[in-house]
């Protein structure tokens, strides 16, 4: 875990704890998934007595449930409204909230600031802002939020699995640029596209890749690393590679794993694991995606007639 991700992770549970007397459905505490934390909650009553404290990262939430009456007080505007389901609300970092009534299921989305930075830098609509200002909404009807409510929502249900940070940090990014487009008030349509990366973050990556062999690497390290931000690295490894930075590592992966397929020298669960699968099931599927064959045929086709039997 990096220094960044530890002390999101300590940022997010600060002010999970906050809220520890909710009734909490499920959580991604512990997942240490990038930029973004995930709560649901059942419905529970506040009383209105007093404010939440600022935070340090925007929250959207996304009602899973009705209720008759709900109210919000906010940046010093009151709304008083039924919460329906679907409906989102949105409190940017750095100011107080008060709720006041029966609040429905919901899920809680955390978002650090600069994943909003990152992608209104990418699109290159801030005009003249150093940084996207995140409005406050106390009830928006958005079919897109509430699609991307649901899918977060089972994803808290499924068990940990690799697959998932990688899912986990393809929808942030997607609800990152989705926030800027809509919901920033420094988005500006006209504004010049982004500039492409240099062919000198190119080789970083490249170099970086190469140093950390079959290790698993995050895009975000790996943009980290090239020096610039994760949106920019996904433009410029489609343009450059024609695919995205996660699916290159992949690719570099099954291509090590045909090599030592053909070397027969290794079992194929230690195969697995040495290119960086974190299991033989997950290994064989993205297997045939990439060769159209279990690693098992692909090891017949190729003269491996008896595998090595892993002596533990």
């Amino acid at each position: 875990m990096s220094a960044k991700q530890y002390q999101q992770a300590v940022n997010f549970e600060q002010a999970r704890q906050q809220l520890s007397d909710r009734p909490l459905r499920a959580t991604s505490a512990g997942r240490l998934w990038e930029g973004i934390s995930l709560d649901e909650y059942a419905d529970y009553y506040m009383d209105g007595s007093q404010f939440m404290p600022p935070r340090d990262h925007h929250i959207v939430t996304v009602s899973l449930g009705r209720s008759s009456d709900v109210l919000q007080e906010r940046l010093g505007k009151t709304f008083e409204s039924p919460s329906l389901f679907g409906e989102a609300t949105m409190m940017p970092a750095g100011y107080e909230t008060r709720f006041r009534g029966l609040l429905p299921r919901h899920i809680r989305i955390g978002l650090m600031p600069e994943q909003l930075i990152e992608a209104a830098d990418a699109c290159r609509r801030i005009g003249t802002a150093s940084k996207p200002r995140f409005l406050s909404n106390f009830r928006v009807r958005d079919p897109w939020l509430v699609h991307m409510g649901e899918m977060l929502s089972l994803e808290l249900g499924r068990a940990p699995h690799p697959a998932q940070d990688l899912l986990i940090e393809s929808l942030s990014v997607a609800l990152s640029v989705h926030l800027v487009r809509g919901y920033s008030a420094d988005v500006h349509e006209s504004a010049p596209p982004a500039a492409m990366l240099s062919s000198a973050a190119m080789r970083r990556a490249f170099a970086y890749v190469e140093d950390r062999g079959m290790e698993k690497i995050s895009l975000a390290e790996l943009a980290e690393a090239a020096g610039v931000n994760r949106f920019h690295l996904v433009k410029i490894f489609k343009k450059e590679v024609g695919m995205s930075p996660m699916r290159y590592l992949e690719r570099l992966r099954i291509e090590r794993a045909k090599e030592l397929v053909r070397a027969a020298e290794l079992p194929l669960a230690d195969i697995a694991y040495a290119v960086g699968f974190s299991d033989q099931s997950h290994f064989t599927r993205r297997f045939r995606h990439h060769v159209g064959c279990t690693p098992a045929a692909y090891a017949r086709e190729n003269g491996r007639r008896f595998l090595p039997v892993n002596s533990n």
